[in-house]
């Protein structure tokens, strides 16, 4: 059976994204977004200069486009992780792919955070679109294992997100001793606290 031509496009426009996340990725490792040029970024995942610039106009967009397509990635896993029946584990599962996300790829999380703090809005973190799909599967999750006042949801997920990025962040840099477990742990204490205590055996 012949693949219909607009499937195919949609494919390749999909293999192409993911070159350029990976390309990209790699390169803004050690250099800043102003010191890596779409050249370098075409080059490295293997497509043209003209079909990026066909497909993202200029450098901006395509580092735009990148950020997204990496929420996209991230998002998938943590909407598939967040899905599970304890949402304990769910939580759990959700941080240590975080955790491994950005182990995978630092220059995204050090790009998107970037991003939040040339931005002109005074609360630019809590408007972006990953924060507030992030939080907003975080408060789902939350909704299930503890009891929340509604204005406790968004600060208390908030917390989370931004607990879990930067101390991923810190960890894929060298910054922290702390190991994979630890640091999923030490998050986990935040809602720890919030559960109720049961009681001691024979009270």
């Amino acid at each position: 059976m012949t693949t219909p031509t607009g499937q195919r496009r949609r494919v390749r426009a999909t293999d192409s994204k993911e070159k350029l996340f990976e390309a990209a990725m790699k390169l803004l490792g050690s250099r800043s977004p102003e010191s890596v040029s779409v050249d370098e970024i075409a080059a490295a995942a293997g497509v043209s200069k003209g079909t990026v610039y066909y497909n993202f106009g200029s450098k901006n967009e395509l580092v735009s486009q990148i950020l997204s397509y990496g929420a996209h990635k991230l998002m998938g896993e943590l909407a598939r992780a967040a899905s599970g029946e304890d949402p304990y584990l769910a939580l759990r599962q959700m941080l240590e792919f975080s955790m491994d996300f950005v182990a995978n790829y630092p220059s995204f999380a050090h790009l998107w955070m970037q991003e939040q703090l040339n931005a002109d809005t005074t609360n630019a973190l809590a408007d972006t679109p990953l924060h507030t799909q992030v939080t907003g599967l975080i408060i789902e999750v939350l909704e299930r294992l503890v009891v929340l006042e509604p204005d406790q949801k968004l600060s208390v997920a908030t917390s989370i997100f931004g607990a879990a990025l930067f101390t991923a962040r810190m960890r894929a840099s060298g910054r922290t001793g702390l190991d994979r477990e630890q640091t999923v742990r030490a998050v986990l204490l935040t809602v720890d606290g919030l559960r109720p205590t049961r009681p001691a055996a024979g009270s």
